[in-house]
Order: C-alpha cells, then sequence, then structure tokens
C-alpha cells in the first residue's frame, strides 16, 4: 500500500485532449515516514501512560472500579457471588456494561496490591486511548500510506477531548479503541478478499470481542462487517455472484466463512468478562443493546444556552457538539475529504472512504433517530471521532501527495498553524484538556455560559491536592476537619490518607450554606447559568479556583465565616431576629452571595409582623439576588409573597406565572 502512494496514477475520465497523469509524491519518503510513526507511537504510549495518574478520578469511574470487583468475584467464586450480576446499588446499570476493562484492571489491581489502585485504572485507560490513536492511524496507513499515517496520528493526538478522557474514561475510550482495531482489521480483510487469511479473520474477530466486551454497542462492528462485504463482493465480481449457486459456492464462500468465524469469535469472546452476558448469552446482548439504545437516566445539563434535561435534547446536541469541540484543521480536513471518492479512482478505495463516511455519519443519524437520552458533550460517540479524523487526515495527506513542491509547504504550513491552536490549549491547561472548545465556538470563555465544562470532575483533583498541600487539616484542638463537595465519590478517595482527622460529605451547590463546613470543594457543574453569567461562581469565600482559559472549573471555600449556616439554622429553629443579624453584615461583606441574600430576603418577611418596614427591605434584598441568579424559583416564590405582603397582589400573580404557580 505505501508503494502505491508514490506511483504516478493515471487520471480517469474521458476527454478529447491526451490523457493527463497525476503523480502522487509524498513528501514524506515512505520508509522515512514508517520510522517517524513508530517513533511517535512508541513516545506517546510513553507519555500518556506516564502522565496519566495525573488526571482526577471521573464522576463514573468508582461504579466501574466496584464492577470489576464484583466480576472478579463471580468468578472466584464461580457464580456463587452473583452481585455482577444483579440490578443494585446508585448506578443498577453496571451489569449491562461489558466487564473487559474493568474485571481485568480488578484483576491486576489485587495482584499488585501494593500500586495504587487508580494508578492501574488511569495506565490501563491511556492504553486503550493510546491504541485508539495508534489503529485510526493505521487505518490511515492501510489506505494511503505511512506519511498518511503520520498525518493522523498527529491529528488524535491534538485533539484534545478524545486525549483528556483517554486517561479516566473506562466505557466510552475503550470502546473507540476496540472500534479502531476493528476497523483495522476490517479493511485488512477487505483488501484481501479474494484470498483472505485465517490470521487476519482470527484478530478482526478478536478485536469485535474487545469493543462488546466494554459495551454492547461492539455489536454493530458485525453489521458493519457483513454490509461491507458484501459491498465489497459486488464491485469485485457484480451482482450475479450472490445469484448463482456455483459462484457461491467458488467465490463467495471461501472468504464469507472467515466472515461468519469472526462473528463467531467477537460475539462470544466479548462475554469472558461479562457475567451477565456469560449467564444470559443469547438474550443478554439484546437485551443490553436495548437499554444502551434509551438509557435511562435522567440529569440537568447545560447546552446552547439552555438547562435542560438529559431526555429532552435537541436532534442537534451531539452533532453541535462535534461541531464546536473539535478542532478547526480536522473540521477544514472533513470538508475537503468530500473530494476524496473522486480522487480515489480505484474501487477499492472508493469503498473505504464511504466505510468511513458510514460509520462517522450511521451511529450519529441512528442517535438522533432514536432520540437517545444524551448528556456530557460528545463522550457517548468517541467511537465514531476518529473516523472523522482519518477522513480529515486523508484528505489534507491526500493535498500533499498531489501538489506540486510549493503547493505541498503551503499546505503542510497552514496544517502545522493551525495544530498549534489545539496544542496550545492541551499545553496550558493539563491535565484539563477535555474541556476544549474550538475558535467556532469561541473557545472556552465564550463557550462556558452555555455548555458544560467539566462534567467529569476532573478538576476536582487539583482543588483537593491544593487543600491538602496549603491547609493544616489536622487541628491541634483535635476537632475533625469537614469538608463538604458537590463530587463526594472521587473527594473520598483523595482525603482517604487523612481520614484520621478529616471527613468528607456531600451537599450540592444549592444547599451549600446549609451544612456546618470547615472548607468546601464545589465544581461547576450544575451552577446555575445566571451565576456563571454574573461571575458568582466561584463564591466570595473561596481560597483557590482550578481554571482552563481563565474559566472556573473548581474552587475551595474555607468556611472562615460561617454567618449563613448559622443564619439557616436559626432560620429553622424560627429565630428569624438572629438570622437577620447575622446576614445583614454578610451580605454587607459578600453581595454576591446569592443564597445568603434569599437566606435574608427570608428573615425579613419572617419578621416584617414586628416590624412592617422589613417587607420592603425583603421586596429588595430578593430583587438584587434576582438580578445574579434570575431563574431561582425559590426566590421568585418569596419575593411573591413580598409583594403579596407589601398590597401588590398583580406584581405577586405575576411572579408566581414565571415559575408555573
Amino acid at each position: 500500500m505505501s508503494k502505491q502512494a508514490s506511483k504516478p496514477a493515471a487520471k480517469q475520465g474521458k476527454s478529447n485532449t491526451a490523457t493527463k497523469e497525476v503523480t502522487l509524491t509524498p513528501l514524506i519518503p515512505e520508509a522515512l515516514s514508517k520510522k517517524i510513526f513508530v517513533g511517535l507511537a512508541a513516545a506517546l504510549f510513553l507519555l500518556m501512560v506516564s502522565i496519566s495518574h495525573q488526571y482526577g478520578i471521573s464522576g463514573d469511574e468508582n461504579f466501574h472500579r466496584v464492577y470489576g470487583h464484583h466480576i472478579v468475584d463471580f468468578y472466584k467464586t464461580l457464580g456463587a457471588d452473583n452481585t455482577a450480576i444483579r440490578e443494585q446499588g446508585p448506578d443498577s446499570l453496571m451489569m449491562y456494561y461489558g466487564g473487559m476493562f474493568d474485571g481485568s484492571a480488578a484483576l491486576i489491581s489485587r495482584a499488585v496490591p501494593q500500586v495504587n489502585e487508580w494508578h492501574i485504572r488511569h495506565a490501563m485507560n491511556a492504553t486503550y486511548g493510546w491504541a485508539a490513536m495508534v489503529f485510526a492511524a493505521l487505518v490511515a496507513v492501510e489506505i494511503m500510506g505511512w506519511q498518511a499515517g503520520v498525518l493522523v496520528l498527529l491529528l488524535m493526538v491534538l485533539s484534545p477531548r478524545f486525549f483528556g478522557e483517554s486517561m479516566n474514561n473506562p466505557k466510552d475510550i475503550p470502546l473507540a479503541a476496540g472500534y479502531m482495531i476493528a476497523y483495522y482489521f476490517i479493511i485488512r480483510f477487505l483488501k484481501e478478499l479474494a484470498k483472505p487469511s485465517l490470521k487476519n479473520a482470527l484478530w478482526l474477530g478478536a478485536a469485535i470481542g474487545l469493543a462488546m466486551g466494554i459495551r454492547i454497542g461492539g455489536l454493530l462492528l458485525i453489521p458493519y462487517l457483513m454490509m461491507f462485504y458484501v459491498l465489497a463482493m459486488v464491485l469485485q465480481n457484480g451482482v450475479g455472484v450472490f445469484t448463482n449457486a456455483n459462484n457461491i459456492k467458488e467465490k463467495v464462500w471461501p472468504s464469507f466463512k472467515y466472515v461468519l468465524l469472526a462473528s463467531v469469535i467477537g460475539y462470544f469472546s466479548s462475554l469472558i468478562f461479562w457475567p451477565y452476558g456469560l449467564t444470559n448469552p443469547l438474550t443478554g446482548p439484546i437485551t443490553a443493546l436495548g437499554v444502551a439504545a434509551k438509557f435511562p437516566v435522567q440529569i440537568r445539563i447545560l447546552f446552547d444556552g439552555a438547562q435542560i434535561s438529559s431526555t429532552e435534547v435537541p436532534w442537534y446536541y451531539e452533532p453541535k457538539w462535534l461541531l464546536i469541540s473539535t478542532p478547526i484543521v480536522m473540521l477544514i480536513g472533513l470538508l475537503l475529504s468530500v473530494l476524496l471518492p473522486t480522487a480515489m479512482k480505484t474501487e477499492r478505495k472508493t469503498l473505504y472512504i464511504g466505510f468511513l463516511y458510514f460509520t462517522l455519519l450511521f451511529p450519529v443519524s441512528y442517535i438522533i433517530y432514536k432520540k437517545s437520552v444524551l448528556y456530557d458533550g460528545m463522550r457517548h460517540i468517541y467511537f465514531v471521532y476518529p473516523s472523522l479524523v482519518i477522513l480529515a487526515g486523508l484528505a489534507i495527506n491526500y493535498l500533499l501527495l498531489r501538489l506540486e513542491k510549493t503547493g505541498k509547504y503551503v499546505v503542510l504550513g497552514l496544517t502545522l498553524i493551525l495544530m498549534l491552536l489545539p496544542a496550545r490549549w492541551m499545553l496550558a491547561n493539563h491535565p484539563n484538556q477535555y474541556v476544549y472548545f474550538n475558535e467556532i465556538a469561541g473557545g472556552i470563555k465564550n463557550a462556558y455560559k452555555d455548555f458544560e465544562t467539566d462534567y467529569y470532575m476532573n478538576s476536582v483533583k487539583q482543588a483537593a491536592d491544593w487543600l491538602r498541600t496549603n491547609e493544616n487539616l489536622k487541628r491541634t484542638d483535635g476537632r475533625i476537619t469537614i469538608i463538604y463537595t458537590n463530587a463526594v465519590g472521587p473527594c473520598n478517595f483523595y482525603f482517604e490518607p487523612d481520614s484520621a482527622y478529616a471527613a468528607v460529605g456531600y451537599v450540592s451547590y444549592r444547599n451549600r450554606t446549609t451544612v456546618d463546613a470547615d472548607y468546601l470543594i464545589l465544581y461547576s457543574r450544575f451552577v446555575d447559568r445566571e451565576l456563571l453569567i454574573n461571575s458568582c461562581y466561584p463564591p466570595e469565600q473561596a481560597v483557590h479556583t482550578v481554571y482552563a482559559d481563565g474559566v472556573p472549573l473548581c474552587c475551595v471555600i474555607k468556611k472562615d465565616d460561617k454567618s449563613d449556616y448559622l443564619a439557616v439554622q436559626a432560620l429553622q429553629k424560627n429565630d428569624f431576629e438572629t438570622a437577620v443579624q447575622l446576614l445583614e453584615p454578610y451580605c454587607t461583606k459578600y453581595p454576591k452571595a446569592d443564597a445568603a441574600l434569599v437566606s435574608l430576603g427570608l428573615a425579613y418577611l419572617q419578621s416584617a409582623r414586628t416590624d412592617p418596614s422589613r417587607i420592603q427591605k425583603a421586596i429588595n434584598v430578593l430583587n438584587a439576588s434576582l438580578t445574579l441568579n434570575k431563574d431561582n424559583a425559590y426566590a421568585i416564590n418569596i419575593l411573591a409573597a413580598g409583594y403579596e405582603m407589601s398590597g401588590n397582589v398583580s406584581q405577586a400573580q405575576y411572579l408566581r406565572s414565571l415559575i408555573g404557580q
């Protein structure tokens, strides 16, 4: 394949003039490109594994960690411990996930207990991410040579979201790896269709099994293989190859038997680390596929400037995320790739380009058609993202092959300049690469008000590390230091070494004034959009904030002044005067403390019977709170009561209509 890239290719098509020849000459000799590729791949592996421990524990990871140990216990007890196949716990859907990653991670962590389990998991995650990148590049090598492979590998590395989640996303990144390995062997299989090898069929089956063994979505690889096998046979032999018994026997069966072999190996090997699938080998995968197609999760998300439910996302949810979080260089390359079917004259190469387009467009279209539950940006379609990158890389590489020397350097220069944009981001915002937004979105500085940033809690590790390093959690009076957070799962592990003198509890951002905390660690997800817009996050008592290009992701709050909490306690005891005395100076000191302003407004109203002037004070304070967060239904309801008490019934009715009362 690599030799073909440097050979002259005759330009097809009828013309009255002499047939013109197009010379496709690599900018870098193929032998050198191969050495560069191998060197880059090796260096990338060492880099990704060595830095993987610097990334935080993501929001879903502990579910997967626990599930992995249930899987090991299932096999260790020969099924007597059936926890892995029962719906239970905070994430009752884990049984429907293949256990290839989680089970093997748990097995390794038990084998080497002296190594931090999270470091093992993240190193494994990084290895899967690396494999996805390298095999995406190898797909490009199969189609257009080693120079194309080098380019695609660089583009995959410079995909900030994919790179960042390669460290701590145990579902979507390993699935993408399985898909890319399978794509590589599917294309190799199609290339040798006249005389397929058993070796490739076995590798293809193993790749399908790997993908299915991570998530049931890998099952799609079997119909992908079947579909493009049929297309390849028709292109090579004509439609008649499937309508004549002799043709089927002589031309179809010698290769189709390997398709069946790969499919059977893929299906049943996926069950090895999947107890639910193993105990339900025929019905289990189908049931899991149905659950995945309509995932029953309902959470509040920020998308396109509105806070909506994950069950009510618009049809363009994933296309929009692809548009705003894919680096510009890839989007330009994808636009150029529409020229590839014409440029790649041989029918086999056209088939490969069609395969890449299908694997990019079909899953996204199917998700739109099924109105699937979606959240967390584009992570649910990471398995299609490499197809986009491969198409972009092939298009840019074709220009590097097709153009004369000056044109080659112009294209190379422009490509490198555009690559610098995500490269700068990744270096400047390590280890939070995955909250990247491209220039179409205006970068994260513009996008954070309309789209979620750190939905996976990655930045919480940096906040916890800062707190453990810079604050003395071990008190001289022997009192336990209380840390409340809206990322309690990861924080339980971050502060595990301090458990003798520090305790971690959960609180939502909205309820942060209701707990007696010494410190709060609050990441920005689920913070009301208006508070973000009005710079109320991080709160004014924050002593440390984790930023990405100036946008706050997570903060540490030191509760030296607990007046807001003490006032809430007073309100609960109907001690309204104490609440007022606590909150008036507090709200003067912290004018953007939206929750405290609402509490003060409530305290004013509750004490207005003895001091009617406080009705207007309540109205003023509550209006001030609504300038910070106009969507706070609780504040609107109290304000409506204030207007009612003041005699302004029409304004009260109007306010209640805003919140559906």
